[in-house]
């Protein structure tokens, strides 16, 4: 008989005197949790240098720069190591993973279809079940079915936030009069970029603060009864209460839909006890999490680089797959879609893709492009970029040269 996909895992690594594992997300960390009994996991592979020096449960991350290093001093016998990849942007990855120098490499999600449950530290069990049904999915779509899959694609539902964060990356520091989008707009861009999908993991509703549009509710009920997306997912800072009464009719599904929430302390995230515990009474998945990760890509500055300088910065780029869409617009990533309603960067039509245009030119422009202008100016959003203090108050709009 036939071993199912997570057994014929197990029985994979039985054949391998040394596992590493690429990603130190909840997909690792639960992997690893699997494997600790059989004392061979080695460590944790990240792109993110930021990472380095972390552990989980007596496991330590390693970066990719360091591992491929030691790696080539220590000369890994051939069959003797494996590789174990839970990346859900696997297509960036995988090439880069496998030139590490590890005797094999494979995708953790054609092996999810029967996987064990297990809590992953704070996080609820309902999200590490999200997490790894991302992996899957978009393994499965990478690997076998080989169409046009995108894990995300954050929908800008207003400009308007209730903080105003100096550092902010997706640049509501810089809107001086900022305004919800129209409820109908959104709709009819997120219609029109799904019919040239075969599948869409999950929809990011975010701002600024996305109930501070009061279409919120509406945006999600049409949202959450999409088929051909398997998640819904709402960016909040928990500064505004939210409404129980419009929430419960909000969704047509409440197992599509999550909450990623940033806490940022009692002083400014003060609804956060209201959400969670009307969250929980509806048993909506959520994450609270504080400000992870923060680094200085605030700011828009014109860098005079070149060709060869450009394509580097993207191609190190953490941000250039969180697709984003924005008036009639797919961009790379909410920073050159921010830039581009603010008028702070020159009008280039290579910065998007209008989502009228046809499957063919939308491929090209979510998986073949070296960069795009909007890239000129930006820092840059690279895996070894510094962390900074996160969620700086600015009183007044910031001021940058208009195009």
């Amino acid at each position: 008989m036939k071993n199912s996909p997570w057994k014929e895992l197990i029985s994979i690594t039985d054949d391998f005197d040394e596992v590493y594992i690429y990603g130190f997300g909840i997909a690792g960390k639960w992997l690893q949790l699997q494997l600790s009994s059989s004392n061979k996991v080695i460590c944790f592979v990240e792109s993110d240098d930021k990472k380095a020096g972390h552990q989980f449960n007596g496991t330590i991350v390693n970066s990719y720069k360091e591992l491929s290093s030691s790696l080539k001093k220590k000369k890994t016998s051939i069959n003797k190591s494996l590789l174990i990849n839970t990346c859900v942007d696997i297509n960036d990855i995988w090439d880069k993973a496998g030139d590490l120098g590890i005797s094999k490499q494979i995708p953790l999600g054609l092996y999810l279809n029967d996987f064990p449950l297990c809590d992953v530290s704070e996080e609820t069990s309902d999200f590490v079940n999200y997490t790894l049904a991302a992996v899957k999915e978009s393994h499965k779509s990478y690997f076998i079915e080989k169409g046009l899959f995108l894990r995300s694609i954050d929908v800008l539902v207003t400009e308007r936030c209730s903080m105003k964060c100096q550092d902010c990356s997706n640049l509501m520091q810089y809107y001086e009069k900022p305004k919800n989008i129209d409820r109908s707009r959104i709709i009819n861009e997120i219609q029109e970029i799904l019919s040239k999908l075969d599948h869409l993991f999950e929809i990011r509703l975010i701002g600024g603060e996305p109930f501070l549009n009061p279409d919120i509710y509406e945006i999600i009920n049409f949202a959450t009864g999409l088929e051909s997306v398997s998640y819904v997912v709402l960016y909040t800072n928990a500064t505004v209460k939210l409404d129980k009464d419009r929430l419960l009719t909000s969704s047509r599904n409440f197992n599509k839909l999550s909450f990623s929430i940033t806490d940022y302390g009692e002083k400014l995230s003060r609804q956060l006890p209201q959400v969670k515990v009307l969250l929980d009474e509806l048993q909506i998945t959520y994450r609270i999490h504080l400000p992870e990760w923060w680094t200085d890509s605030g700011s828009i500055i014109n860098i005079n680089r070149t060709e060869q300088e450009l394509k580097e910065l993207f191609q190190n780029c953490c941000g250039k797959n969180l697709f984003t869409l924005s008036d009639n617009k797919l961009y790379r990533c909410p920073f050159a879609a921010n830039a581009d309603r603010l008028n702070g960067v020159p009008h280039d039509t290579d910065n998007y893709v209008l989502v009228s245009e046809d499957r063919e030119k939308i491929i090209s422009y979510v998986g073949d492009i070296d960069y795009i202008p909007a890239c000129r100016f930006c820092k840059g959003r690279s895996w070894d970029t510094p962390q900074i203090v996160p969620a700086i108050q600015t009183r007044k709009p910031i001021t940058y040269k208009k195009y």
